[in-house]
Order: C-alpha cells, then structure tokens, then sequence
C-alpha cells in the first residue's frame, strides 16, 4: 500500500488523518474534490460521488490524466466562471 501512497502524494494529493483512516485529498477548479482511500491492494478514489477502485498503476494514471485533461479543455465554462468572478470581486467594497 505504501506504494501507492507514494504515487499519490507524487500526484499532488495531500494526506489528511482521519478517525478511522487516511484520506488522500486533491482539488480541481473545474472537477472538484478527488479522494483517495487506500484499501486492500488498491486504491478507491471518489470523484464527483462516484466511487472508482483501481489495483494498477496504469489504470489509476490513465484516469487521473483523463481527469485534468477533460477538465482542461472546458475552455468555455472556465471563460464564464472567470467573468462571474470579475464581477463579484468589483462589487466587494474594499
């Protein structure tokens, strides 16, 4: 399992202690909250409230690259929520 805690924190995931367990967590503007549970020879990742378990390495990085990489080309939805930012960032009385 230590390996693929390595992956993940090599993927810019941060550990974050829990109760029970360790939660891996990352952030996309456009995706996001991705949370990786390390478990049996494996690692779940729940993504958008899907739950996707992955036991190899290729899988768990063509997944993950798919993800950014889609979320990358809504060129778009980024253009809007820039200008709806804009917009409230100038209403703020500063």
């Amino acid at each position: 399992m230590s390996m693929f805690r390595s992956y993940l924190l090599k993927q810019n995931f941060w550990a974050k202690k829990g109760k029970e367990r360790t939660v891996y967590m990352k952030h996309d503007i456009n995706i996001g909250g991705i949370y990786a549970y390390l478990v049996n020879h494996g690692v779940k990742l729940i993504v958008k409230g899907k739950d996707y378990f992955f036991d190899n390495f290729d899988n768990l990085e063509v997944f993950l690259n798919r993800l950014t990489t889609n979320s990358n080309n809504d060129d778009f939805s980024r253009v809007l929520k820039r200008r709806n930012m804009q917009k409230a960032l100038r209403t703020l009385a500063i």
